[in-house]
């Protein structure tokens, strides 16, 4: 670049705050280099790990868990940490797998990842990855981290698993304690591999014809080949120097012919130098780059060089164009030609500097106020993406929120039809209204005024954004709204037969207030005749739409079991031939003799239910030793707690649940056919610890496909007591008009 300068000489300040010291075990000398791969997680390779235990530098045997002293030299001599062994990629022969051979110049493999116990805290940030190619211009830097140990080399032959790097006869060399290292282009601002090893000089006299300052690194695509054989890939970084998705061009010719076709459009949008000296150096202020103060322009070439090499440059510019070419069809045209190569790219990205500047403080904001919030909204507004771990999870923290936005950014618009042919709305944006349609005040109003800005400046049709937010916003009132609930009292005379049961059912109306059916609770009924009453009570009442009704079920500690939702309510004449409970409805259990007998169970109740959303799920497993190490917990450490998963034999797993009732617990979920630990993964595709509220609808698509498929080994129960929701034993009192309820002798019998 010519026109295009630097705002400083040193453009490597993410990469020195990446930068990882690895110790030997003396602490006194630095056994080699490595880089903050993804917040706990560090990357080095396996002979600098060797070389810190005091092994021998190429050996392929796994040193185990072991904890190596670390540092990082961006924290200006703060305490060393340790990092113990999470991943291990040995070193390994070119030629024919095995171990290298001493004489070997180059090998294989070589990689270690380490973990922290916690994430380092800033200015220390995980770097982003490009692929290495020939040509680049890297810099390299001694494990201590000085500033004047940099060494830069240019990248010669690369055959996309190793590169190797030349080194002018001045300044450092890379050599020992380099090796780990981040190889780090300054250009593109990222790390393009890691330094491997080097090339050196026979011991003899020194000739002009031996090699001379040549060292080797692996390639980032390698690097990830790698990681990914040993299961140790990060989630949502690039492969191959491409986007999360797999969307760019494949290599330095690629990007040139994407570059040679944007000046067409460049050239018509800002042909006039003028107009064009204007919006570089408005893009130039953005990206904090220098340009000339003489009132020139650069070239349309160089301007596209820019675009297609540095990260938010295009969407910048393009923020920029946006308001010049309303009501101007042929420039909104090349307008739009230009971003559709920018998403060719592998730097263009979706947002500007500035929109992604505004995006991030608001949701960082918001996720610190509510940790839940954008893992909800996410899952809603993207039901058909398979979305990153830390969207599945219940709660997000606010340092995680750079990551989730970057990989959001990666995905394509959404399939719903838009008109003219007009972009499609972007999966970042609808994400964007689900978090606005959940949020209240200026807040709310100013997310979708961004996420409004953002679609015209990509040329997104109003109604298809309209559209969207209808969506949210419909998704938000079935969320907050009480819906369709049905409650259901079930228990048993003693000399009732073994298969029947009695049956009260309440509808619960639109204000709260309960109506008890006409339904006689003194007949005994088999489990299909009560499973058709309650379909003809919950098809019926006050609210029904296309929402999924609750039905609540009510039975006594000992019938936690009972498969409820297994209950066929469907007749003889009907045309489909089965229709489990569990299949149409949010079938869920309480348990009020439970909540009954134990003290101050209500206050508990209700406080874990309000803290559902802030709260982690707690698995009680084998790991729980007994029943007082459960009851230690949910006083402690898990005192907010609101959902626990129970694992275990049934004998154990009863214990366990009857314990975390007791105590207050408002949503329990456990597989009622297991039969041991072993079986606590089949749980695992209802997402235990997902989004909380979206629980119920989860364990019900389960199943669904369980039903369907009886080889499907689990069986979902799940408790679900909404501190809002009375009892039945009470609901006689929101509705004098009906009976007081079952018999003193029928609730002494449940």
């Amino acid at each position: 670049m010519t026109w295009f300068k630097a705002s400083c000489d040193d453009g490597s300040a993410d990469a020195r705050g990446a930068l990882v010291r690895v110790l030997a075990t003396d602490l006194r000398r630095t056994a080699g280099a490595g880089v903050c791969l993804t917040g706990r997680r560090l990357l080095t390779c396996a002979h600098v790990v060797n070389a810190a235990l005091g092994q021998p530098m190429l050996s392929p045997r796994d040193p185990g868990p072991v904890s190596l002293t670390v540092s990082f030299p961006a924290l200006n001599g703060a305490p060393a940490r340790g990092a113990r062994l999470a991943a291990w990629v040995p070193p390994r022969s070119v030629l024919h797998q095995g171990p290298v051979g001493d004489d070997a110049l180059e090998w294989a493999g070589d990689l270690a990842v380490l973990e922290l116990d916690e994430e380092p805290p800033p200015p220390v940030t995980p770097v982003r990855w490009r692929a290495m190619r020939t040509g680049q211009e890297v810099r390299a830097w001694y494990g201590g981290g000085q500033a004047f140990s940099y060494a830069d080399v240019r990248v010669g032959p690369c055959d996309d698993r190793i590169g190797y790097l030349d080194g002018q006869l001045s300044g450092a060399a890379v050599d020992d304690g380099y090796s780990g290292g981040p190889l780090w282009s300054l250009t593109e601002s990222a790390a393009v591999g890691l330094v491997m090893g080097r090339i050196t000089a026979p011991d003899a006299v020194f000739s002009p014809q031996h090699t001379l300052r040549r060292s080797w690194g692996i390639t980032w695509q390698q690097v990830r080949r790698e990681l990914e054989h040993v299961g140790a890939a990060p989630d949502g970084l690039p492969a191959d120097g491409r986007a999360a998705d797999g969307r760019g061009a494949g290599g330095p010719g690629g990007d040139e012919s994407i570059r040679d076709m944007m000046i067409g459009p460049l050239q018509a949008l800002l042909g006039d130098p003028t107009v064009r000296g204007a919006h570089a150096t408005a893009l130039a202020a953005e990206l904090d780059l220098r340009t000339p103060a003489d009132g020139t322009a650069p070239a349309v070439e160089e301007l596209a060089r820019l675009l297609c090499t540095t990260e938010r440059a295009l969407p910048s510019l393009a923020e920029s164009l946006a308001p010049t070419v309303t009501g101007d069809p042929r420039a909104r045209t090349a307008l739009d030609r230009l971003l559709a190569l920018g998403r060719l790219t592998t730097a263009a990205r979706l947002l500007s500097v500035a929109e992604h500047r505004v995006l991030l403080g608001k949701l960082e904001h918001l996720t610190r106020q509510d940790p839940g919030l954008l893992p909800r909204a996410a899952t809603a507004a993207l039901p058909y993406v398979d979305l990153p771990g830390s969207l599945q999870a219940a709660r997000l923290a606010p340092q995680a929120v750079p990551g989730v936005l970057r990989e959001l950014e990666n995905w394509h618009g959404d399939g719903s039809p838009v008109p003219d042919e007009t972009p499609r709305l972007p999966a970042l944006l609808r994400v964007a209204e689900y978090v606005a349609a959940e949020t209240e005040g200026y807040a709310a109003q100013a997310l979708q005024e961004w996420s409004g800005r953002v679609a015209a400046r990509l040329g997104i049709h109003a109604s298809a954004l309209g559209e969207r937010r209808a969506d949210a916003a419909r998704w938000s009132a079935r969320a907050t709204t009480a819906g369709v609930r049905v409650l259901v009292d079930i228990g048993r005379y003693a000399k009732d037969p073994a298969d029947r049961y009695r049956c009260s059912v309440w509808r619960v109306r639109a204000d709260g207030t309960a109506a008890r059916t006409s339904a006689d609770p003194e007949r005994p009924r088999t489990g299909p005749e009560i499973a058709r009453l309650v379909r003809d009570i919950a098809g019926s009442a006050e609210g029904a739409g296309d929402q999924v009704a609750l039905v609540a079920v009510s039975v006594s500690p000992d019938a936690l079991d009972l498969p409820v939702d297994e209950w066929d309510g469907a007749s003889a004449d009907e045309y489909l031939p089965a229709a489990p409970l569990g299949e149409d409805f949010h079938l869920v259990l309480r348990c009020p003799d439970i909540r009954r007998r134990s003290r101050g169970v209500t206050g508990d109740l209700k406080r874990r239910w309000n803290a559902r959303q802030q709260s982690d799920a707690l698995v009680a497993d084998q790991r729980i030793g007994d029943e007082m190490e459960l009851i230690r917990l949910l006083k402690t450490t898990h005192r907010g707690t609101a959902r626990v998963i129970v694992h275990g034999t049934p004998a154990r797993r009863a214990q366990l649940l009857r314990f975390c009732l007791a105590m207050g617990v408002p949503i329990v979920l456990w597989d009622r056919a297991a039969h041991g630990p072993s079986d606590a993964v089949h749980l695992d595709a209802t997402q235990p610890d997902g989004p909380v509220d979206e629980l119920p609808e989860r364990v019900r698509h389960f199943r669904v496909r369980a039903y369907v498929d009886q080889a499907m080994p689990a069986r979902p129960a799940l408790v679900w007591e909404d501190a809002e929701l009375p009892l039945p034993d009470a609901l006689s009192l929101a509705d004098p008009s009906e009976e007081a309820g079952l018999s003193e002798e029928t609730e002494q019998a449940i």
